[in-house]
């Protein structure tokens, strides 16, 4: 469905904390340790699906990096600066050029003298 959700259920006295992934069809209970988490409040219950479901999808779901590196392109052209990148958890960036490469182009590391 495309669409994430989480919401508490409640059982008895107590909630289940449930959420449900965009890549998932169906709830999925929220565990502590192996065992179904019970919370006091509704409240309680559907903020911990919520930071479970953020948690799940962080990992695999990022930005759509195109456009972001489309308008850091215009902008260092703009400047007359020289493709780079940084590497993660690095302050230093390295100058890239594009070379064409068997009908498709790779980023290349410029290697200075």
């Amino acid at each position: 469905m495309n669409e994430s959700a989480a919401k508490a259920v409640p059982t008895g006295n107590e909630y289940e904390a449930h959420y449900r992934p965009v890549w998932a069809a169906s709830f999925r209970v929220v565990k502590t340790s192996g065992r179904v988490a019970k919370f006091s409040t509704e409240l309680a219950a559907e903020v911990a699906a919520w930071r479970v479901l953020y948690s799940v999808e962080q990992r695999v779901m990022r930005r759509d990096g195109a456009l972001v590196f489309a308008a850091k392109a215009t902008a260092d052209a703009h400047f007359n600066l020289a493709p780079s990148v940084k590497d993660k958890g690095s302050n230093k960036r390295t100058i890239v050029e594009r070379k064409p490469s068997k009908g498709k182009e790779i980023s290349v590391e410029r290697v200075t003298a």
